[in-house]
């Protein structure tokens, strides 16, 4: 086995074939793991972040594994560290990351790749392995090999991932799901908005009508956000032309859907959901809380609605993404985990996870003085007494479900 580096941009393009080829072996997870999604969270996104693409070949020169990897800087408090990390995770809140391998030969390509990085150790002070499996292979590599290095590793930003494992048919789905009560209410609450109310839910499917109609759900999000005195996903900085790009131009193997609900044939939610493999990821959603019908919670019934579409495009999963939200833990009782393991080689970045562990004792230690400080912190934020430019947030703590992909709210 041959282990080789990649840092141009020039020379992804002609390896994006082989790279979904490999990320879409796993036909539930391969999504957020392909070329497109990387390139364009790299280009429009992390523009700062420089290609650090670790790819194994066999003896005939076959790429048979890729580290979807960056270089970049990370910055917490002022604190400047080199750092090499998963990429397609910062601001487009990208989940189930991972390396790559042909699945026969992961045993062998996980650790190859990690010693690469560990020879090549001069290049970076941390290692961020983030939104990866708990049980998942990598992880169990990682920790094997830092025990036998002798390296620290912190483990932060454990998630719930919420998703639904989808049955032959909708009724057998809300029959599962739900006590009789429960479905009945469901069914109530759809029948009237549609029937009483006379709300129209329109799909569209492929790059073509989803990026005529992205407009719709790009400003019922920022709507919703604004009217709380936050910027959600939209108005971070990127994420808005990331968005059109990986609609228009999807990743590999995926095709975007977008489900629009209309009152008064004017939108009043908005979901956008991928299909990829064997899944459907609801990845972003927006709704007007001021519409006639905020009461009956539209953006819930949009998610059932797109539950039932996935069911009938014969689907085997239909996932939330990161965060137990309410109106999530509604709908299933599934979840997997994920979480974010950091990695220090500089004595910088090794002091810097001993800080943060200090901080998590302290906070767990007097959570309500914490609690005060965030909040007050927060505010200060919102003053405009603070601004964290992108590149500040380089590999910090991704936020939870507030500016993600689906939000929590009560009426959703």
């Amino acid at each position: 086995m041959k282990i080789e580096l990649i840092d141009s941009r020039n020379e992804l393009d002609a390896l994006a074939g082989r790279w979904d080829e490999l990320a879409n072996s796993d036909p539930r997870d391969g999504f957020f793991r392909t070329s497109g999604w990387y390139l364009s969270w790299l280009d429009l996104v992390r523009s700062d972040a420089k290609p650090f693409v670790v790819v194994a070949r066999d003896e005939q020169g076959t790429v048979i594994g890729l580290a979807p990897l960056c270089r970049m800087t990370h910055r917490d408090h002022w604190l400047p560290m080199t750092a090499i990390s998963i990429g397609g995770r910062e601001v487009v809140s990208g989940d189930y990351l991972d390396y790559l391998a042909e699945p026969e030969l992961r045993a062998q390509v996980l650790p190859a790749i990690l010693e690469f990085l560990w020879k090549a150790r001069s290049d970076w002070g941390l290692l961020v392995l983030g939104e990866i499996f708990e049980d998942g292979d990598l992880h169990a590599v990682v920790q094997s090999f830092c025990e036998r290095e002798g390296l620290s590793v912190r483990r932060q930003e454990e998630r719930l991932c919420p998703y639904i494992e989808l049955p032959a048919t909708f009724d057998e789905y809300m029959a599962v799901s739900f006590n009789q009560k429960r479905r009945k209410e469901i069914k109530r609450q759809t029948r009237v908005i549609v029937e009483d109310f006379g709300a129209v839910v329109d799909v569209y499917v492929g790059p073509e009508q989803v990026s005529a109609n992205l407009e719709t759900l790009m400003q019922l999000h920022t709507g919703r956000w604004t009217s709380a005195n936050q910027t959600g996903n939209m108005g971070r900085p990127g994420f808005a032309e990331f968005i059109r790009k990986v609609c228009s131009e999807p990743p590999a193997g995926s095709i975007p859907r977008l489900y629009v609900m209309n009152h008064e044939q004017k939108p009043v939610a908005a979901l956008l959901v991928f299909q990829s493999g064997q899944s459907a990821f609801a990845y972003s959603i927006g709704r007007d809380p001021n519409c006639a019908i905020s009461h009956l919670s539209p953006g819930y019934a949009l998610l059932v609605w797109s539950i039932r579409d996935s069911i009938d495009q014969g689907l085997r999963y239909y996932d939330f993404l990161r965060g137990d939200e309410r109106h999530k833990t509604h709908l299933t009782k599934a979840a997997r985990k994920t979480l974010t393991l950091m990695i220090g080689r500089s004595a910088s970045a090794n002091a810097y996870l001993r800080a943060l562990d200090l901080k998590d004792a302290f906070k767990n230690r007097f959570p309500e003085w914490w609690d005060r400080l965030v909040t007050s912190r927060d505010q200060r934020l919102q003053g405009g007494e603070a601004h964290e430019t992108a590149t500040a947030k380089v590999a910090k703590r991704e936020p939870a479900r507030e500016t993600e992909n689906v939000e929590s709210d009560a009426a959703v």
